[in-house]
Order: C-alpha cells, then structure tokens, then sequence
C-alpha cells in the first residue's frame, strides 16, 4: 500500500449511537475546487485503460477530494488491470461513502458494491485489520438481503478478537450497540478504558499507536455512554489538536463529543466552551443547538 493510500483510508460507519443519530462524515464540495479540478482534468488528458499507474491516481486523487463517483468508476477499471487487496478496498470504501450521499433507494447498488469489494480485499489479505473492521460493520449493518449477517459479523469478530484484542473489544462494543444492548456496549467500552490505563502510563503514548477513527471512537463512546475517563477526555482533545483535511469525522462533532464529556464529568466552564467553538464552526449544527438548549450552558 502506498503512503497516500495509508493516509486517506476511510472507514464506512461510524459506531452506533444511543438515542442520537450517527456520526456524520465529513463532507467536502469538490466540483468548487479549481485545484483538484484542473489537477484531474490533467490526470484525464493523459487517461489510458490500459495504464495502471494513471488510473491509480485518478482513482487516489479523487478518492482523497471525496468525489466518490469518479474514484469508483477508475477503481473499477484499476481492479481489472491490477486485482490487488488494495484496489479493492479503497473500491469498497468508495462505494460505501458514495452511498449514504444518496438517498436510500438509490444506495443499494453502491451497498452491494461495498460488501462485494470489502470482501474481495479481505479474502487476499485475511489479517489485513483495517479490511477486517470494515468487513465487520458491512455485515453488521447492511440488511440480510443485500448481504448482511449479524452472524458471518460475529465470526469475523471472533478472528479480530486473536489478532487484534484492543480492536475486537471495541468492536464487540459495536456489535452489542447494533443489537442495542446499550448496557453491554458501554460495559465493553468501559474494558477498553481500563485496559488502556493498565496497558499506557502516558496517554499521548496511546495515540502513536492508534488510528485516528479509533482515537476519536474513543471520545465518542465515553460521550454516548456517560463514561468517565482521562482516556477518552485526552482522545478526543488529541483528535481536535492534530485535525486535518484527511480526517473523517468533522471537527465540530468533536467539539460536540468533548462539551459532553466534560458535561459529564461536572466541569460546566469547560463543557461551555466547547460547545460554543462547535457552534462557531456551524452555526446550524442540530446537535450542538439541542445539547445548549437541554443543559442551558449559555
């Protein structure tokens, strides 16, 4: 995998939430940048089927802007050509974010597309983690019609669990939130956090050692669930203080899942304060008006 592929990887879903609606993805108005326009209109000039290497940045560069269409139909073309682990996964990940743009109806081809290629992706790379977790949440949440088993989702989980038991714990958190066991998903959550404080003396020390999701992950799970942790209030501060364009998840949910924390843990001043910088990054962000009104900060 090339180092720009590592960089822009996407997760599909987001953990499932309690009584609040999912975590949204950043979103990103690529036709309006001049830049990625004229670069792609350059890659596209000089397009052949036949060349691997200008289909892969195709597909890369417009996967990178979230033009999620034009990445997929170059990732389908590229798969022919070079069917590696990796064109398929980034296939699946398009299709995947390509289809909660769209309205329901019109998402099933691009769900369908997601499960097929994710699968593909893992199949060639079994112990590929990021395959795996992704092939988990396909499973979990896709309707048994279009593919979907909460049963093949278990089985994959046991198979994370042996690679990866830090990633299998929130991932079995997951699971129990998609089955709406509430009790048992923050249960689970609340075994991560004691396992990180056993496992790190120094917390910034986990997060040379995390992926971006899972850093946020964590501050969203302590938020939904009412957990307090020193863990989850320095992810999620972490997550804000090193944001980027390749992150996932908008920086305004951040905010939104840090003012809840601090909420939580009786720290008012702090909880205002974050709240407020997530409206100042969205004036109309739903979430963050609800949670000013409910607990009257302001």
């Amino acid at each position: 995998m090339t180092k720009f592929s590592r960089v822009i990887l996407f997760c599909f879903l987001p953990l499932l939430s309690v009584s609040q609606p999912k975590t949204p993805f950043v979103s990103y108005d690529f036709k309006s940048d001049t830049l990625y326009q004229k670069k792609l209109i350059d890659f596209k000039s000089k397009e052949d089927e036949q060349s691997t290497n200008i289909l892969k940045s195709i597909a890369e560069w417009s996967y990178h802007y979230k033009d999620w269409e034009t990445a997929i139909d170059h990732y389908e073309k590229l798969v022919v050509l070079a069917p590696l682990a990796e064109n398929y996964f980034m296939l699946g990940v398009a299709a995947a974010r390509r289809s909660l743009e769209v309205s329901r109806f019109f998402s099933v081809p691009y769900v369908v597309k997601a499960r097929k290629y994710v699968l593909q992706a893992h199949e060639l790379q079994p112990q590929k983690l990021t395959y795996l977790n992704l092939l988990i949440q396909l499973y979990a949440e896709i309707p048994p019609f279009l593919g979907g088993s909460i049963d093949l989702a278990k089985k994959k989980l046991n198979e994370l669990m042996v690679l990866a038991p830090l990633e299998g714990m929130m991932m079995q958190a997951y699971l129990y939130g998609v089955n709406r066991d509430f009790d048992a998903a923050a249960s689970k959550y609340m075994e991560v956090f004691r396992h990180l404080e056993k496992t790190y003396v120094d917390h910034q020390d986990i997060f040379l050692d995390l992926k971006r999701n899972f850093i946020f992950d964590l501050g969203r799970s302590a938020a939904v669930f009412k957990i307090k942790s020193d863990i989850a209030l320095a992810a999620i501060n972490h997550y804000i203080h090193n944001y980027s364009f390749t992150d996932n998840y908008p920086l305004e949910w951040a905010y939104y899942y840090l003012s809840k924390i601090y909420f939580y843990d009786n720290q008012f001043n702090e909880a205002q304060v974050s709240i407020k910088k997530a409206l100042e990054i969205k004036p109309d962000f739903d979430e963050g008006i609800k949670f000013l009104n409910q607990f009257k900060l302001e």
